[in-house]
């Protein structure tokens, strides 16, 4: 398997998510299915700026941010505590419901990492 470090598909798809227009969102949709086709993996920063700026989509079904972190998890490969916070506030925004099997693994996982982040800087 093939990491994502290809500087151009990081642009096509950052572009294309960006602007969160109808047609970007669904161009880095059919981009992100043909790279993992193609057998290239997300790594875990390209994976996390990719999943941060999926995270702010306010209109659409945050159809790349579910994708996204669903090839993260498939390969166990955690997201930044940035991206975590912003598709777990998202998703509170969309008023998800607590029962959600996402959010609930998103909560954990956001949970875990502030945990990790606080004994990090001395805390507990």
């Amino acid at each position: 398997m093939k990491s994502w470090n290809n500087i151009e598909d990081a642009y096509l798809l950052q572009g294309a998510i960006v602007g969160y227009t109808p047609r970007g969102m669904e161009l880095a949709q059919e981009a992100l299915v043909n790279m993992t086709k193609r057998n290239f993996l997300l790594n875990a920063k390209f994976g996390s700026d990719l999943f941060l700026a999926a995270a702010g989509e306010k209109t659409g079904g945050y159809t790349n941010a579910n994708y996204i972190w669903d090839l993260m998890q498939a390969r166990n490969v955690v997201p930044s505590l940035a991206a975590v916070e912003a598709y777990y506030n998202s998703l509170k925004e969309r008023e998800t419901p607590e029962d959600d099997p996402r959010l609930q693994i998103i909560t954990r996982t956001l949970n875990n990492l502030r945990s990790r982040f606080a004994i990090g800087l001395g805390g507990r």
